[in-house]
């Protein structure tokens, strides 16, 4: 298997601490959608939530328990990434203090490690859930990372498994640095770009012992509040991977990605993050795909 290059893990590092926001919340808004396809959490329950990030699918399993009353179950985080480890426990250990008065318990049964997803030092038939939101094609060896979760997985536990289809942004940034830096190599996401594929990601799950795999799409959203914040942001994050640009040059790759950005813009509704009445926020967002591979063992 084609492997990314080495700076997809260091890419993660250095933008860690403005990683979600400048996501769009395009994962959390997938990790909403696994977390209901997912087999029920019960008390006996034992969750990977597998190169977490900021432990944003941890996250929405706590909202979706504590909004029910229940008792979470036992979560694991990992992740290659110290730094994102690090802020998946305050950001989990923050939504915990804050909604454990709706269980009555004090603390909620829950781990972080900053490990590979290639080797997650966990016993064999360890999880009866497994998710995997965005991450596996960021691997060094994604057929290893494949190999552990299908490892560590319980016979007739459930792996989810999920890649981007369509990331609109990406041809967007490349028609700004047409404009300004005219000739120069293109921006790219450092992934292989047969994970865009329903085929291949099934077939790496196949390939490491998962016997039932069944793949589908779901549209979320790349979304802020004004086209401006979305332009804004994706020049923040990626900037660190386009050439050196002189303030000038900046403002207008900011003026040609917001051309390309308001041809396809919708408007859009989501769950405000962490709000247990369920209020939404509108949002302008481009529309992303995600592959859904969801893994019986």
């Amino acid at each position: 298997m084609a492997n990314p290059p080495k700076s997809a893990l260091e890419h993660f590092n250095i933008s860690a601490a403005r990683y979600e926001k400048s996501t769009g919340s395009c994962t959390r808004e997938l990790a909403r959608h696994l977390i209901k396809i997912s087999p029920s959490f019960g008390t006996g329950s034992h969750v990977l939530d597998n190169a977490c990030g900021t432990g944003i699918v941890a996250q929405e399993i706590l909202f979706e328990q504590y909004a029910g009353a229940k008792t979470p179950p036992k979560i694991s985080c990992t992740d290659g990434a110290a730094v994102m480890v690090d802020m998946a426990r305050a950001a989990c250990n923050t939504t915990i203090d804050a909604n454990k008065h709706r269980t009555g318990e004090d603390l909620a049964n829950i781990s972080f490690d900053a490990v590979p997803g290639e080797a997650l030092g966990f016993p064999d038939n360890h999880f009866t859930h497994s998710i995997t939101n965005q991450g596996i094609m960021f691997f060094k060896d994604a057929e290893k990372g494949a190999s552990e979760i299908h490892r560590t997985l319980q016979p007739g536990g459930t792996a989810i498994v999920t890649t981007w289809k369509e990331i609109p942004y990406v041809s967007m940034i490349q028609a700004g640095q047409k404009v300004v830096t005219p000739g120069a190599p293109l921006f790219r996401i450092p992934i292989s770009e047969q994970w865009s594929e329903a085929s291949y990601l099934e077939k790496t799950l196949r390939d490491v012992g998962f016997g039932d795999v069944e793949v589908h799409e779901k549209q979320v959203h790349y979304a802020f509040k004004t086209v401006e914040e979305l332009c804004e942001l994706v020049l923040v994050l990626f900037g660190h991977m386009v050439p050196d640009l002189s303030d000038q040059q900046k403002t207008d790759f900011r003026k040609q990605f917001k051309i390309e950005a308001e041809k396809v813009l919708v408007k859009t509704e989501r769950l405000i993050t962490g709000d247990m009445e369920g209020r939404k926020e509108e949002l302008v967002g481009l529309k992303m795909v995600a592959l859904v591979a969801v893994a019986k063992k």
